[in-house]
C-alpha cells in the first residue's frame, strides 16, 4: 500500500460518518464462544517440506493459503495432518478436530489420510499463487473448538506465550505454526526475504552439516543483528498494511463486521506495543557497530509510529461501531500515517538481511 492508498482511505473516512451499529449482548465470563474477526490472507507466502513446495487443499479440492492473524501464522489443519502423514476427522457434535487416532480410526490407519491435502506445488500452482494479492478476510476465532491428537487435548500459544484459538476461515480449521512444529515434531523456520516457511531441513542440508566442520564466520554476528533486527521489521511492516486495509473496509461494512473490525484493531495495537517493546528490549546494544546502531534506531523509530498511527486506526474503528463522526480524526490519522509509511521506508532500507 503506498501513498495513494493512504489517502483514498482518508477519502472513505471523510465520506462515511454516519455509521450503524448493533451489538449483541456480552457473552458469560469465560464463556467459548467464537468471535468475528480478521485476518490477513497470505497467498504469496510459500511453504516447503523438506525443500520440496507444497500446495494446500480443502476438503473440496479447492486451493488454500497460510492467514495471518495478530501477527501470527495459521495453516489449514487438513494440510497440517498431511503433511504429518496422520488421519484427520471432525466430529461436529463435540466440535473437534481428532488427528492421529480418531473416533473411527483409532489404530490409524494410513488409508484415511488426507494426502491430496498437501501436495507438491506444480508450475501452474506457483503462477496462481503469484496472481492473487494479499487481503484482509473475516473468518472466526473458534475457542470452541478441541484439537486432539492420539487423543490427547492440545493447547496453542504464540511466541509471547499468549493462548491463541484455531481459526475458521471459509469452513476450514486452521492452527498457529508454532503448534504445527510442535505436533509434527519438525524444525520451522520463517524466512521473511523469501516470504517462506521452511518445514524440516532437508535431506541435502543436514547431509552436509554433517560432513562439513563448523566454521566461524567473523560476520556471523552483524548478520545475527540484521536478522533479528528483519524479524522484527517485518512483523511491524505485516501489522502497518493489515490495519490499513481493516480500515478500508468501514464505509461498506456491516454492523457486526464493524463490531469485529474494531476488536481487531485493539488486537493490532496490541500487537505494536508488543514490537515496539521487543525491538527495546534486544541486547548487547553498546556492541552495536555505527551501521547496526543505525539500523536499530531507524526500527525503533518505525516501530513507535506504527504503534501510534495504529493506536489512531483503532479509535476510528470504535467510533464507527458506536455510530460517532470520526472525520475529526482526519488529519492526526494522516499525520500518522505518512509519518509511519516514511519511517516504515527508511527502516526497509537500513535493514537489508545479510547474504
Amino acid at each position: 500500500m503506498k501513498r495513494p492508498a493512504i489517502l483514498a482511505i482518508i477519502t472513505a473516512l471523510l465520506i462515511s460518518t454516519c455509521m450503524t451499529a448493533a451489538y449483541a449482548d456480552e457473552p458469560a465470563a469465560g464463556a467459548r464462544v467464537p468471535k468475528k474477526v480478521m485476518f490477513w490472507l497470505k497467498p504469496d507466502i510459500c511453504v516447503e517440506l523438506n525443500n520440496v513446495r507444497m500446495v494446500f487443499k480443502d476438503a473440496n479440492g479447492h486451493t488454500v493459503y497460510p492467514v495471518i492473524y495478530n501477527g501470527t501464522t495459521y495453516l489449514p489443519v487438513r494440510a497440517v495432518s498431511a503433511l504429518m502423514g496422520e488421519p484427520i476427522e471432525w466430529d461436529a457434535a463435540s466440535k473437534t478436530v481428532y488427528i492421529g487416532r480418531t473416533l473411527s480410526n483409532p489404530i490409524k490407519s494410513p488409508a484415511q489420510v488426507p494426502r491430496d491435502c498437501a501436495v507438491r506445488a506444480d508450475e501452474s500452482d506457483i503462477i496462481a499463487a503469484s496472481m492473487l494479492q494479499p487481503g484482509v478476510v473475516s473468518g472466526y476465532s473458534k475457542p470452541d473448538v478441541t484439537v486432539m491428537y492420539d487423543f490427547e487435548i492440545q493447547t496453542f500459544k504464540d511466541a509471547n506465550r499468549q493462548t491463541v484459538y484455531p481459526l475458521n476461515y471459509n469452513g476450514s480449521i486452521y492452527l498457529p505454526l508454532r503448534a504445527i512444529s510442535r505436533l509434527m515434531g519438525e524444525p520451522i523456520e520463517w524466512d521473511a526475504a523469501a516470504k517462506k516457511i521452511c518445514i524440516g531441513a532437508g535431506e541435502a542440508e543436514e547431509e552436509d552439516k554433517e560432513k562439513e566442520p563448523a566454521k566461524k564466520d567473523p560476520g556471523e554476528n552483524e548478520r545475527a543483528v540484521f536478522e533479528e533486527l528483519w524479524k522484527l521489521f517485518e512483523e511491524g511492516e505485516t501489522l502497518y498494511y493489515e490495519a490499513a486495509a481493516k480500515i478500508t473496509r468501514i464505509k461498506d461494512a456491516t454492523a457486526e463486521e464493524k463490531q469485529a473490525i474494531a476488536v481487531s484493531a485493539s488486537e493490532n495495537y496490541r500487537k505494536a506495543q508488543s514490537i515496539t517493546l521487543d525491538v527495546k528490549k534486544i541486547e548487547d546494544q553498546d556492541e552495536f557497530t555505527d551501521e547496526e546502531k543505525a539500523a536499530y534506531d531507524a526500527l525503533l523509530a518505525f516501530s513507535e509510529s506504527n504503534e501510534y498511527y495504529i493506536l489512531i486506526l483503532e479509535n476510528i474503528a470504535y467510533m464507527a461501531a458506536n455510530e460517532q463522526d470520526y472525520s475529526m480524526l482526519a488529519d492526526t490519522f494522516l499525520y500518522f500515517a505518512l509519518e509511519a509509511q516514511a519511517k516504515l521506508e527508511e527502516a526497509r532500507g537500513l535493514i537489508k538481511q545479510r547474504d
